[in-house]
């Protein structure tokens, strides 16, 4: 007969109060790319907000430690997160009752530095999905750093049943970081549920005409071969930058928007 320590019995606390908080969650989307710049968070920020006024119960979970940007694209900077009285933070709630968690809300400031081994970091995102009073929620997304280190991997880790939707852009070098989170996703066990090609193609505000940015089929061809869905194919808009530099996401400040109206339609798909 094995002898159970008070180490095992915190270990089987940690675990039953993370399958208490994750069963009062719906369906989690892990918002990722293999490259930098292609605009995930633009996405993830503005999927969460077209959930959130359609009426689901939307929580957004910002994951990027080191660069954080939700709470810039939200104009939640200088907002700080709290606590509940028993000691779980509180998200913060934007309008149509969508939640949000970043760790820019626990920053003395805009430009401090988060200066973290491993180790910390995975501990940190832990306390994220097991120490939020999220409460019940239709839909979380989850916005993670580029690349396929130890955030992304974490979250899952953690979450048996996060879907993965993968952000990239046509140009050659997203699409070959891109085709390496798309095999990291795979030997992890895991399926991604989707790919989005962003900034895909442009609209001339003078004379209308649609200009692709990068090669437009590259994205279908990289879908193709990990047989998984192209999503949906975003277009680039100054309206997208300039929302996210207002912060206000361009599905509620321009719904009828091309970008917005094309997010709406992904929305619906999760």
């Amino acid at each position: 007969m094995s002898l159970v320590t008070l180490n095992d019995l915190e270990k089987a606390l940690k675990r039953k109060a993370l399958a208490d908080r994750l069963g009062r969650i719906g369906r989690q989307y892990l918002v990722m790319s293999g490259k930098g710049g292609v605009g995930k968070t633009t996405v993830a920020v503005n999927l969460a907000a077209a959930k959130a006024l359609s009426g689901a119960r939307v929580g957004l979970l910002d994951i990027d430690l080191h660069g954080p940007s939700v709470a810039l694209a939200l104009g939640l900077t200088g907002r700080p997160l709290s606590s509940d009285e028993d000691g779980r933070l509180t998200p913060l709630t934007l309008e149509s009752g969508l939640k949000v968690v970043t760790i820019q809300g626990l920053l003395k400031s805009q430009d401090e530095a988060v200066i973290w081994r491993g180790p910390r970091k995975i501990r940190a995102i832990r306390q994220f999905f097991s120490e939020v009073a999220w409460g019940d929620l239709d839909y979380l997304f989850i916005d993670a750093p580029p690349g396929t280190g130890d955030e992304p991997l974490t979250a899952l880790e953690m979450l048996a049943d996060v879907r993965p939707l993968v952000v990239t852009s046509g140009s050659r070098l997203s699409i070959g970081d891109v085709a390496k989170a798309l095999n990291f996703i795979k030997i992890v066990g895991r399926e991604t549920f989707g790919l989005i090609d962003n900034q895909s193609w442009y609209v001339c505000p003078a004379c209308g005409q649609e200009t692709a940015i990068h090669d437009r089929l590259a994205a279908a061809r990289l879908a193709g071969e990990f047989a998984i869905p192209l999503l949906a194919s975003l277009p680039l808009a100054l309206e997208v930058a300039h929302s996210a530099e207002e912060g206000r996401p361009l599905v509620w400040s321009r719904p009828g928007h091309v970008f917005s109206r094309m997010v709406a339609e992904l929305a619906a798909k999760l």
